[in-house]
């Protein structure tokens, strides 16, 4: 009989965490903080400039030490990848290298995290380091 009462008990104890655990789960993802990713960049660039990411929430309070994927894409679709950590001033920098001329578009890409939600942003951009190969 008392065997019986202490597997019934590990069984409400279970569900009890259980219950827990899943209204914990629902309140974190409920309420992560908005994100915003803001790209810098001139629309025609050379190799040898800057983009640089700037991550905020929704009260334009930068957000520090967190990664942004960046890929940019030329017209063909041949995609560059970087990974940029963001400074204390919630800023990311990658500086353009190795690149022909033409049109590219840089995707960011913040992924969230257990209190912050993802986000994304795009911009079409040139390279034109006033040569041409014709």
């Amino acid at each position: 009989m008392m065997e019986m009462d202490v597997k019934k008990i590990a069984i409400i104890a279970v569900v009890v965490i259980l219950i827990v655990a899943a209204g914990a789960f629902a309140y974190i993802s409920m309420t992560k903080a908005d994100t915003k990713i803001e790209i810098i960049c001139n629309g025609t660039v050379k190799n040898g400039d800057y983009i640089s990411v700037v991550l905020k929430d929704n009260y334009r309070n930068v957000i520090p030490e967190q990664v942004i994927d960046l890929k940019i894409l030329d017209d063909s679709g041949w995609a560059h990848k970087y990974n940029v950590t963001t400074d204390d001033l919630g800023r990311g920098y990658i500086q353009l290298a190795g690149f022909d001329n033409g049109n590219y578009t840089v995707h960011a890409t913040f992924n969230g995290t257990m209190f912050l939600k993802e986000s994304h942003n795009n911009l079409a951009f040139k390279i034109d380091d006033g040569y041409s190969y014709y």
